[in-house]
């Protein structure tokens, strides 16, 4: 009984010992893309340059190319990462959420008068 006791207990140490590699192996496929300098590589741009987003053409058309781009980079991600449905509408958010940022002041304000 003693060592069918010294037995599991020495699976159970072993398994434990595993998880913190588990951890650090999630931990290396979260990280975002890094370019040679340093900072997070650039996946796609989006012009905004050449339209006028108090017009609400303009914003639709912002967030066509939202749309497009975020189903191209995240769809790209659905493949090599293998993310479930929430990670990828979380990716397409993450997008959205990262061009807005990216507005000027002024933009933002033309954009949310435009309904977008």
């Amino acid at each position: 009984m003693g060592q069918f006791i010294a037995k599991i207990s020495t699976i159970a140490v072993l398994g434990l010992a595993a998880l913190p590699a588990l951890g650090l192996a999630q931990a290396a496929h979260a990280a975002p893309a890094q370019s040679k300098s340093g900072k997070p590589a650039v996946l796609a741009t989006i012009p905004v340059g050449d339209l006028d987003l108090s017009r609400p053409e303009d914003a639709r058309l912002l967030r066509a190319r939202i749309e497009t781009t975020s189903a191209a980079v995240c769809g790209a991600r659905i493949r090599a990462e293998r993310l479930d449905r929430f990670s990828a509408r979380a990716c397409r958010i993450d997008i959205r959420d990262e061009v807005h940022s990216k507005l000027s002041p002024g933009q933002s304000r033309a954009l949310r008068s435009a309904g977008g």
